[in-house]
């Protein structure tokens, strides 16, 4: 026999509904829209999250470079401490000391090369 007829709405039809679900329908997709804006572009949102990931990396390169710097410093504090050698030819290079007999010559303006004659 024949089935009854039904009345199928297609989405996005809000004209069959009465006004209090229209505005609960239109209430909801506002807030989830909101939400959605919010999870995106707001204060802790995924915007700002890729903003700190990316000041992290910055920190993090800058933190590396300093710490490599320390380790250098490290061990030319070391090697001044315990190379008596090393200390004289950093001595000699920044202050310009000589020793007797050696003469020195001036290659550039600044810069100075010990020779010993």
């Amino acid at each position: 026999m024949s089935q009854p007829v039904r009345m199928r709405m297609r989405i996005g039809s809000l004209i069959g509904l009465p006004a209090k679900y229209k505005a609960a329908i239109a209430a909801w997709t506002a807030a989830i829209v909101f939400c959605a804006v919010q999870a995106v572009s707001g204060n802790h949102g995924w915007l700002h999250l890729q903003q700190l990931r990316q000041k992290q990396e910055e920190v993090e390169a800058v933190a590396f470079r300093l710490e490599r710097e320390n380790q250098r410093l490290r061990e030319h504090l070391t090697r001044l401490e315990s190379d008596d050698l090393y200390l004289e030819k950093v001595a000699r290079e920044r202050l310009g000391w000589i020793k007797p007999g050696e003469v020195v010559y001036w290659s550039a303006p600044g810069t100075a090369t010990l020779r010993v004659r």
